[in-house]
């Protein structure tokens, strides 16, 4: 096989060139904290708590009892060490420990699953010049298949984007 020019990349390299044109590193890397976090605080703490967000390197945790909270206070250090370590970079540099005894991760998940996020989402119009940058974006990918998946994919973040600023606006 031949080497491979310099103008050929990767799918990885061609993601993460995207991911940062529009701004998704944040998500990106919340998602691999909060999957680091059963590994960083071992069964038991996981099983009791639940990593929500992460904003400007605080983690928002919900405990579902003080005792809980409390030891996280405690594991603080060595807990936000073990996530970094994880995920490769100093992403976390604070814990914001909130209780929430009603909130079972398990209760959670059946929730989330029955919001209705996805017609939220096809309510959403994107400015025409969002849509021709995807559109540009993706014009350089020979597989029609890859191609049109790049394109949803790209299309539905930008959508979600445009919701979250949306409830940040309300929120204020």
């Amino acid at each position: 096989m031949g080497k491979l020019s310099d103008a050929t990349r990767t799918i990885d390299d061609v993601i993460q060139n995207l991911f940062h044109e529009y701004g998704f590193e944040h998500k990106v890397l919340e998602q691999k904290v909060l999957a680091a976090w059963s590994r960083a605080v071992g069964e038991p703490i996981a099983r009791n708590t639940r990593p929500v967000s992460l904003n400007n390197g605080k983690l928002t945790v919900y405990t579902s009892h003080t005792l809980w909270m409390t030891e996280l206070l405690f594991l603080k250090p060595h807990v936000i060490q073990n996530i970094n370590a994880t995920v490769g970079q100093p992403a976390v540099k604070d814990l914001y420990l909130s209780v929430r005894p009603n909130d079972s991760p398990s209760r959670l998940k059946i929730q989330r699953a029955q919001r209705p996020r996805c017609l939220k989402l096809e309510k959403v119009e994107l400015a025409p010049e969002v849509l021709a940058k995807i559109e540009q974006t993706v014009a350089g990918v020979e597989d029609p298949e890859l191609k049109a998946c790049l394109k949803r994919l790209f299309i539905m973040q930008s959508k979600r984007a445009v919701i979250d600023i949306e409830k940040m606006k309300r929120e204020e």
